[in-house]
């Protein structure tokens, strides 16, 4: 007879598990992973579709991001261009490729003080000048007195007061790096002219 049918009290159930853990663990183990699914099913399946949901909404997330950004940016270009407006570039674009996309430059153009290799950045503003704009720009400046950070040669420059050599050089090295001055107060973002020093030049400057 089966000695699981003998048992008859505690002490033959103590006895009995003793000499049969083995085979009872084994036993066991299918219906514990089975409970441990079945609790799994009941208490989790939500989180389960959850998760799926939240998978799918971080898929379209990622769409959204990679429409959005995908790494092209925005410049406007008017004045001597054959086709000015604004254009849709990628990051990293240089002026001469943006003039080549605007259709090229006119007869008129003037392209003396343009770094054609600078890169343009989203929402930037360019203006191709004429040469008739050029020389009106000179006049304007000759008969105000003022000098044209823009456009000045080291020379001229050191004509501004408190301006020598040195400084001149590192308004020309600003305009080479970073493109024309949008704005005289621009002149502080050279290295050595602060608020003070500009208070003391910005009567005799112009943009």
């Amino acid at each position: 007879m089966n000695k699981f049918l003998e048992i008859r009290s505690i002490e033959d159930l103590r006895e009995y598990i003793f000499l049969n853990k083995e085979s009872i663990k084994r036993a066991a183990l299918p219906v514990t992973v089975a409970v441990a699914l079945l609790f799994f099913w009941i208490s989790g399946g939500t989180s389960a579709d959850e998760i799926e949901i939240t998978s799918q909404e971080e898929d379209i997330v990622e769409e959204e991001e990679a429409a959005t950004f995908n790494g092209n940016i925005y410049v406007d270009i008017s004045g001597c261009v054959n086709n000015p407006g604004v254009y849709e570039l990628k990051e990293g674009t240089r002026v001469f490729q943006l003039i080549e996309e605007a259709g090229g430059l006119t007869e008129d153009a003037d392209i003396e003080d343009l770094n054609r290799a600078e890169e343009v950045i989203d929402g930037q503003k360019i203006v191709i000048y004429s040469k008739d704009s050029d020389a009106e720009n000179k006049l304007s400046e000759s008969s105000s007195g003022k000098i044209n950070i823009n456009r000045a040669d080291s020379d001229k420059l050191q004509e501004i007061p408190g301006v020598g050599p040195a400084t001149a050089q590192k308004i020309i090295e600003y305009r080479e790096e970073n493109g024309k001055f949008k704005s005289i107060e621009d002149i502080k973002n050279v290295s050595g002219i602060g608020s003070k020093t500009f208070e003391s030049l910005k009567e005799y400057i112009t943009v």
